[in-house]
């Protein structure tokens, strides 16, 4: 679920379904159905202050949207795997997560390139991406870590290892599955949700 940043707008995808719904952000009413997904859709965002939409989804493809004209503009590939988070600020750039490819890129929207990062430890999932300002963002997922990167390192400039600790009962790492920034400061807050579906928040600052 996402909402543009003047309200004007509502989008809804959910799992099961591989439509983005759009509904008016005064009124609820339901305006059109986006079509062009062929699995369901993971992730949402608008761009800051404008009507282009961003759309990822598990068919490993993200999607850029006008809404101001409800019409799709094009396609953009590179995941090996389902894409399972995607976030945005006002640059003409996306960044996703790629889950078990292991993956996160920066789609240059306008230059027709993308970055690719390199994360995490072999074999487990990226699940979560969040921009902090245009040039940092964190990664988590379920190895349990929470790192921090810049655009122009392909490697993370730190990271907190088991952020959540262990599960008691397996001695896994507890999986962080979302991640929230307070923007342009060093402000974040972490979540899991726990097999009982308790959810645990942490706080972090100076990372």
């Amino acid at each position: 679920m996402a909402i543009s940043t003047d309200g004007k707008f509502l989008v809804i995808g959910a799992i099961g379904c591989n439509d983005i719904k759009v509904f008016s952000g005064d009124t609820l009413d339901h305006i059109k159905n986006l079509q062009g997904h062929r699995k369901f859709v993971s992730g949402l965002i608008f761009r800051k202050d404008t009507h282009t939409l961003y759309s990822a989804s598990e068919d490993r493809s993200m999607k850029v949207w006008n809404l101001d004209d409800m019409a799709y503009v094009e396609s953009l590939f590179g995941h090996q795997s389902g894409i399972t988070f995607i976030d945005a600020l006002s640059r003409e750039r996306a960044i996703t997560s790629g889950g078990y490819d292991g993956t996160i890129r920066i789609w240059k929207i306008v230059e027709e390139s993308q970055l690719i990062f390199n994360g995490h430890n072999l074999g487990n999932s990226i699940d979560v991406v969040k921009l902090i300002n245009e040039e940092n963002f964190l990664s988590g997922g379920d190895d349990g870590q929470l790192c921090v990167w810049g655009c122009l390192k392909k490697k993370p400039l730190c990271s907190v290892p088991e952020a959540h600790g262990r599960d008691e009962t397996n001695g896994q790492p507890m999986w962080i599955s979302s991640i929230a920034t307070l923007l342009n400061t060093d402000l974040v807050a972490s979540g899991m949700i726990t097999k009982w579906r308790h959810q645990i928040v942490a706080m972090w600052s100076g990372l």
